[in-house]
């Protein structure tokens, strides 16, 4: 009797560690923590696309020449730097013979938000998004025409990536004018 007891008593035993401990500890932690592997496993792939990538565009970075990237950083800088800014445009009318004054600033978040009382979410995000910000810079000249047309194929012929976005007339019988003028000047975030 205890020959055919012992084997079904081992059974059962066997059936209740397996339904009672291996199972629930298999479907449980250990999936979850498997699951988590899965999850690490796929960031870490990820984050061996991006070093590749950031290596290739690294190395196309690196075969551009330095002149070349001197000239673009001119174009569109990585950070506004105001008193450049005016100092530059001080020169040019410097050298066209145009007298600058009044300088003043704002940035696009600034105006952006003036603008638009309560903008839209996707509108917000899409603002947020681009790699580009601009500047609007508002000044005063006092120039003859000639002189004003000088400075103004000046900026267009300028390096740096800039629009004039408004420019205001005051008349005169003397052949020298007042200008106001709006400019947006861009840089990278």
């Amino acid at each position: 009797m205890s020959n055919r007891l012992l084997p079904v008593l081992a059974l059962v035993i066997a059936a209740g560690i397996f339904f009672g401990y291996v199972n629930p500890t298999w479907t449980g932690s250990i999936s979850s923590v498997q699951s988590e592997i899965a999850s690490y496993d796929s960031a870490l792939a990820s984050a061996g696309q991006y070093q590749q990538k950031q290596d290739q565009l690294l190395q196309e970075k690196n075969a551009i020449p330095a002149d070349k990237l001197a000239r673009l950083s001119t174009l569109l800088p990585d950070s506004v730097n105001n008193v450049q800014l005016i100092l530059d445009l001080d020169a040019l009318a410097a050298r066209t013979g145009v007298a600058l004054s009044n300088f003043d600033t704002q940035s696009s978040a600034a105006s952006g938000a003036s603008a638009s009382a309560a903008p839209a979410a996707a509108g917000a995000i899409a603002l947020s998004s681009s790699p580009v910000d601009s500047l609007t810079v508002s000044l005063a000249a006092t120039a003859t025409y000639g002189a004003f047309r000088q400075f103004l194929a000046g900026l267009e012929q300028s390096e740096r990536l800039l629009d004039v976005t408004d420019v205001e007339i005051s008349p005169s019988t003397t052949g020298v004018y007042d200008y106001k003028l709006t400019l947006r000047l861009y840089w990278l975030r």
